[in-house]
């Protein structure tokens, strides 16, 4: 079951990639998709896709599906002709599966088994960060609040660096001044300093 801090930021870090995606349009109609993201070699189109298809990949640790079973949704195609609707098929699954098995339960993630509580966490920033990622790429300002950014620089900093010790985000910088929490979250991930929204 989901602690109600945790699921009130995870609440916010969905409120915060569905901002950044409402702001690329439907697919057939933008040209923001073929853009580069803020992600490195990854266009806007191809960090969509990766977030989507990381709401069913997480169900399915959750479910404890087999990890081969998993890894072959990497190259998949999940937009559809709604990439909104396709992300929200994937993250209710997400969150009904988080608020009924034992969190405490490992799952088998491709880095290594982690408790299902730590893939929880793993989602808040991913969501969050390929927003900021996503916001890049459209020309954007990040739409992250307060809370969340005051949550992930504080209770999720020690998982962003151990992550980018796993190769999942980029070292922290040190190139420019933090002036705020979601200051801190970026150059943690070692992402640039960003416009807010």
């Amino acid at each position: 079951m989901l602690e109600p801090v945790i699921a009130e930021n995870l609440d916010r870090a969905e409120a915060c990639w569905v901002q950044a995606l409402r702001r690329l349009g439907p697919p057939e109609a933008s040209a923001h998709y073929a853009a580069p993201s803020g992600c490195g070699g990854w266009s806007n189109r191809d960090l969509v896709n990766h977030l989507i298809g990381g709401g069913l990949r997480y169900a399915m640790l959750l479910a404890q599906d087999p990890p081969a079973e998993v890894e072959a949704t990497r190259d998949r195609d999940h937009l559809g002709e709604d990439p909104l609707e396709a992300f929200w098929t994937h993250e209710h699954r997400f969150r009904r599966l988080a608020a009924e098995v034992d969190l405490s339960v490992s799952v088998s993630h491709r880095i290594g088994d982690l408790p299902g509580t730590q893939l929880v966490r793993m989602r808040i920033l991913e969501l969050a960060l390929h927003a900021a990622d996503l916001s890049a790429g459209t020309g954007d300002p990040w739409p992250v609040d307060e809370a969340l950014a005051e949550f992930m620089a504080t209770d999720l900093a020690a998982l962003i660096v151990d992550l980018g010790d796993t190769g999942g985000y980029a070292p922290p910088r040190t190139d420019a001044p933090a002036a705020s929490a979601a200051d801190r979250v970026l150059l943690l991930s070692g992402r640039p300093v960003s416009r807010r929204g």
